[in-house]
């Protein structure tokens, strides 16, 4: 019989893999954990690697930020109209007023960043003179300057502000309506509150003022509206003092428009005795407003006047029915010859 034959078994090289099969991985080395000393120079090698292109690539962006500030970081000056203030921390039981201050406002000019100073207004800005312990009477004092943080004061003008202390008074005062002219055919009517203010200031200032008046409005009929006041001295000139309240409120309550009626006027004759031989009436018709009926019933209106002899001029008395309301005033001029 024939010997069988056998196959060689395969052989795997080391250096090829059959199809199918798989590997296996050579063990990795263990990393070996670097000293405290090793970490050192490891990172100090790195800090040294390329070190003067990062020195250059430092400088470079340190002077893009620099360019790039400059404006904001610059001090720049600018100038603000700040109102000027008194200080008085006087003790004692009465108390001082100051009037006449002059200057009312200062220019301060402060120095800082264009940034900060750009966020800044007048209010910001505190100027004011101190007059504590000050007699009473005139004083003159040197301003002084409270600026914001991040800037300096520099300069203020004027320099010095003068005025005058005096006791304080306070009083109540009525008030005075002033109004437009209605038109001619309505007879207004107006309501105001409160219709009396407390006036305060200076001794002499409050002692000057004569009547504290509204400012001159006009009303439509039911309309409501808040007016300032305004203290007045004898002369009509406007007082610096403090109204309180600042402002009243005024409401016409009349009901608008009325009938009118244009008559002329009629000179009663004078006394037995007298004899009027020149005369002459202004206005020669006058506007009258009431009831429909009692107007239609009125065809001129009697002036009454007290002759004596002479020539004078007078405001007669106007002779009108219950109701009834002359829009004008009348002035006669007459020339009367008598015993």
């Amino acid at each position: 019989m024939p010997e069988p034959i056998h196959s060689p078994e395969p052989v795997h090289s080391p250096d090829r893999q059959v199809p199918g099969t798989r590997l296996p991985e050579a063990p990795r080395p263990l990393k070996k954990r670097r000293g405290p000393l090793e970490a050192v120079r490891y990172w100090w090698g790195r800090l040294l690697h390329n070190l003067p292109q990062k020195a250059l690539a430092l400088l470079l962006a340190a002077s893009v930020w620099f360019i790039a500030t400059q404006d904001r970081r610059a001090n720049i000056q600018q100038i603000y109209e700040v109102a000027l203030d008194v200080r008085d921390t006087t003790g004692g039981r009465e108390k001082r007023a100051v009037s006449g201050l002059n200057p009312a406002s200062v220019r301060v000019t402060l120095s800082g960043s264009r940034q900060r100073l750009g966020a800044l207004s007048a209010s910001d800005v505190q100027a004011y003179v101190d007059v504590t312990d000050l007699p009473d009477g005139d004083f003159s004092r040197t301003v002084r300057i409270v600026g914001p943080d991040g800037t300096n004061s520099v300069r203020v003008t004027p320099t010095v502000a003068q005025g005058r202390i005096d006791a304080e008074l306070s009083r109540t005062q009525p008030v005075t309506l002033s109004v437009g002219a209605a038109p001619g055919n309505s007879v207004p009517r107006y309501l105001l509150s409160p219709r009396q203010v407390t006036v305060r200031g200076p001794d002499r200032l409050v002692s000057a003022v004569e009547r504290v008046i509204t400012v001159p409005v006009s009303l439509a009929q039911g309309q409501q509206l808040e007016t300032r006041l305004i203290a007045l001295d004898a002369q009509g000139a406007p007082v610096n003092v403090t109204l309180s309240p600042a402002s009243v409120t005024l409401t016409r309550v009349d009901l608008g428009s009325l009938p009118v009626r244009s008559v002329p006027v009629a000179l009663a004759a004078p006394p037995s005795g007298l004899k009027v031989t020149a005369s002459s009436i202004t206005p020669a018709n006058v506007r009258l407003i009431g009831p429909a009926d009692a107007l239609a019933r009125i065809t001129s209106v009697g002036a009454a006047l007290s002759y004596r002899p002479g020539t004078y001029s007078a405001q007669p008395v106007l002779k009108l029915p219950d109701g009834v309301r002359s829009l004008d005033q009348v002035r006669v001029q007459v020339t009367v010859t008598g015993p």
